[in-house]
């Protein structure tokens, strides 16, 4: 194997598949990206076995075959010869020698034979979405995917084709994220549950742009198909929540607030809030103003800030963590916050339309 390939775009497309490789791998292969060179194409793989990544690059080949490189080292090592034009990648025999600049270095690859082969199944329906709506929709929810092992199916994120609208859902227990974009290419309906740490993965790979990205649906796996670029990724088995129930109905009092006065208000009460066990701040909500306070052994807050409220007053508390969390992916200026009571979780939605909901668990206030 033998090929001669710009280092800045060989760096760029090691940096992409080594997403896929694991943090602590169970077998020494797995700690590998798989090169392989046909014709002038380069294409580069790696797996953790639940995700799978492929990037093709074009390159001066001059002489067929393929390897298996030490993922990172490797990675690092390219990454730190692109201010120069080409190098070299050339393997004889047990070794693997990259040549640049009149220098060489020496690694030893592992036995490509023993690399996983990630083969695609029969597709059951598929979808064509904008790159830059799909990594919305996975940036708005994806944090609220669980972090702890007691229902697995929680440490997935939910994508609900219907005609002609992707819905992507995940909640924690604590608090719900949904949200919608439109697909370019789509028609029936479909329910798959993805890894969140693999869709986090791949939203880092999509691009800002209006380049499509076909996802395919096959039996046990979805694919992820960009210009040059594959991801595969396996599904979490089992029924997702019936999240359409968790959403609060009948709201008694709707507030319109502007976000960033009530963020900057939130965080001066949440330094406090910090000094407290329970670590909650309170929101009491009337016609024309929201206060928001907290309180700790040597030091209280109340702060005051303009809003416009529907219906009736309410005094309601919230770790204050799961409100930035949510504000964080809202660029709107302003927001409205749907409430039930005091004890009934709080909906978050944009003033109009309905391309994202927040569904946030009070802290319940001591009588």
């Amino acid at each position: 194997m033998k090929f001669i390939c710009n280092p800045t775009e060989f760096s760029e497309a090691l940096a992409v598949v080594s997403k896929a490789l694991p943090a602590k791998a169970t077998t020494p292969i797995l700690e590998g990206i798989k090169i392989s060179v046909d014709n002038d194409i380069v294409t580069l793989s790696a797996t953790d076995v639940d995700l799978f990544i492929e990037r093709k690059i074009k390159a001066r080949v001059l002489l067929e075959g393929e390897t298996v490189v030490p993922g990172r080292f490797f990675t690092d090592f390219i990454k730190k010869l692109t201010d120069l034009n080409e190098i070299e990648i050339e393997k004889l025999d047990k070794d693997l020698k990259i040549l640049y600049n009149g220098n060489e270095t020496v690694i030893k690859p592992f036995d490509e034979d023993t690399f996983p082969e990630f083969r695609d199944g029969e597709e059951l329906n598929s979808f064509s979405v904008k790159q830059r709506e799909l990594r919305d929709v996975l940036e708005r929810t994806i944090f609220c995917v669980a972090v702890d092992e007691t229902r697995p199916i929680l440490k997935g994120c939910l994508l609900h084709l219907k005609g002609e609208e992707l819905t992507a859902v995940a909640l924690d227990g604590y608090r719900l994220a949904i949200c919608k974009c439109p697909v370019v290419l789509g028609e029936g309906t479909a329910k798959v549950v993805l890894p969140g740490k693999n869709l986090n993965e791949i939203s880092k790979i999509l691009d800002d742009t209006d380049d499509v990205v076909k996802v395919s649906i096959q039996k046990n796996v979805v694919k992820f198909e960009l210009e040059h670029t594959k991801i595969s990724t396996r599904l979490i088995e089992g029924d997702f929540i019936a999240y359409e129930n968790i959403i609060p109905k009948d709201p008694i009092g709707v507030v319109t607030v502007n976000k960033e006065m009530f963020e900057k208000g939130l965080d001066r009460a949440s330094l406090i809030a910090r000094k407290r066990k329970n670590n909650y701040v309170k929101l009491d909500i009337g016609e024309n103003s929201m206060n928001i306070s907290s309180e700790a052994e040597s030091m209280k807050i109340s702060e005051s800030v303009p809003c416009k409220l529907n219906g009736t007053n309410i005094v309601i508390a919230f770790n204050s963590k799961y409100l930035f969390d949510a504000f964080a992916k809202i660029n709107e200026d302003y927001i409205t916050m749907n409430f039930v009571s005091a004890n009934a979780p709080a909906t978050i939605t944009p003033i109009e339309g309905d391309k994202y909901k927040y569904v946030v668990l009070p802290v319940r206030l001591a009588l």
